[in-house]
């Protein structure tokens, strides 16, 4: 793979970010990557023992601080009560990384109802999105990176039926579904907080090694596609670039197709679309299920 051609950096020493699901795999490189430039850095994860190791090894990169918060993303309330304990760590984030994926083979339900990738690879990420924007904001910079697949043309998505209760379910339509609504997300988003000092914005990756890719609950395939993938730290250049370049106001709304480029293209997805997606997800966090944070 080529290298990049360097960028000019921000100070981002002492600054805070978070990353959910840098426990492992590209978010943990993110993680460790900022924690080498001095910043303080919090691991959201599910898993304790893999979190705690993270924050070891990003204080012995040079983290300014490190701390792990243990999360369940998969349900509405875990969502909430996780974006409310993140804004009680730092008034102010300068960055937030989504990494965190959930294998599977078949259709899996969470404890709402909702289709197990939806939850944690869509609704977690926009929810979080908002509820961590005056945070966001704060920072006078606030940067958000969404880590996802460069999703094949063919596939689309169902706003009457998110959660396939009518059409029939497959991994494909699910995860790389789960990415497209992540976009439409990162699109109306950036159209609603232009006037805020916020950049959000798609670092899609390809074949990884990580451990959620050999994982065997994985379709075969998918595993056989992680063995032959990049490492991480690849995968994560460009999520990197976009957490400590000095100027990333060209990124906002933008996908990063490849780790291989810093060639930002601005998500022209249809606005109809996205406008109502960001009504549902309203929708959701206005149910009578979550609790207030």
């Amino acid at each position: 793979m080529m290298d990049l051609p360097k960028i000019v950096e921000r100070p981002v020493a002492g600054s805070n970010f978070v990353f959910f699901g840098g426990s492992a795999g590209v978010g943990q490189a993110a993680a460790l990557a900022l924690a080498e430039r001095g910043a303080s850095v919090l691991i959201v994860a599910r898993g304790q023992e893999e979190g705690e190791a993270t924050v070891a090894r990003a204080l012995a990169a040079g983290a300014a601080s490190a701390d792990f918060l243990q999360a369940d993303l998969s349900s509405l309330a875990g969502i909430l009560s996780t974006g409310a304990s993140v804004r009680r760590w730092r008034p102010a984030l300068h960055g937030v990384v989504h990494s965190a994926i959930t294998p599977l083979k078949a259709q899996t339900r969470t404890v709402d109802g909702l289709d197990l990738p939806f939850a944690v690879q869509y609704l977690s990420r926009a929810v979080l999105n908002r509820r961590l924007l005056d945070s966001l904001v704060y920072s006078g910079d606030g940067r958000v990176v969404h880590i996802a697949g460069d999703v094949p043309g063919f596939i689309e998505v169902d706003l009457d039926d998110l959660q396939f209760n009518r059409r029939s379910w497959s991994f494909m339509r699910s995860v790389f579904g789960a990415h497209v609504l992540g976009a439409l997300h990162v699109q109306e988003a950036s159209r609603r907080w232009t006037h805020l000092p916020v950049c959000l914005a798609v670092s899609c990756v390809g074949n990884t090694k990580s451990k959620a890719m050999a994982h065997p609950g994985m379709p075969w395939w998918m595993r056989v596609m992680g063995a032959f993938g990049g490492s991480p730290d690849v995968s994560a250049r460009n999520a990197v670039r976009l957490l400590t370049a000095v100027d990333a106001t060209g990124c906002r709304g933008a996908t990063l197709r490849t780790p291989s480029m810093y060639k930002p293209e601005p998500i022209e997805r249809s606005e109809q679309d996205a406008a109502r997606l960001w009504e549902i997800t309203s929708g959701l966090m206005d149910s009578p299920v979550i609790p207030n944070p």
